[in-house]
């Protein structure tokens, strides 16, 4: 059974959420699939947050570039990304979680983090129910 993990990344403080978003796809993901190998997850999808393209108030430290949203307060939404990792099974998903504890691996990996990321949670999904085909979008 595939086990699916949600990241949910604050963009670092003083970063634009394109320069985010440049980061995370040509910096922080080459070096990714660098490290992980063959412990890489089958899937890998980002999905960013759309925020406005100037900061609200440019008097704070960090920039307030305010969430596009559908209905509810755009300043509720804090992160800027989800990321939705899939692996094959839990074997794949410990290989992964094992691989940055390498020598050397973790700390590449965290140091290079922190240029681009404030901070991230990270949750394991092992049941997932979809609902598709329910509606004619």
């Amino acid at each position: 059974m595939v086990v699916r993990v949600l990241m949910l990344i604050h963009r670092k403080s003083g970063l634009t959420p394109q320069q985010f978003q440049k980061h995370y796809e040509e910096i922080h993901m080459p070096l990714t699939k660098e490290v992980a190998g063959e412990t890489f997850p089958i899937s890998h999808i980002r999905r960013y947050i759309p925020r406005s393209v100037s900061p609200q108030d440019s008097s704070t430290e960090k920039k307030q570039y305010s969430a596009v949203v559908a209905w509810g307060n755009p300043a509720d939404v804090e992160i800027d990304c989800v990321t939705e990792l899939i692996f094959r099974d839990k074997k794949h998903l410990q290989s992964y979680f094992e691989m940055p504890h390498a020598p050397g691996a973790a700390a590449r990996l965290e140091a290079e983090a922190e240029n681009f990321a404030e901070k991230y949670t990270t949750i394991i999904v092992e049941e997932c129910r979809e609902t598709l085909g329910m509606s004619k979008l």
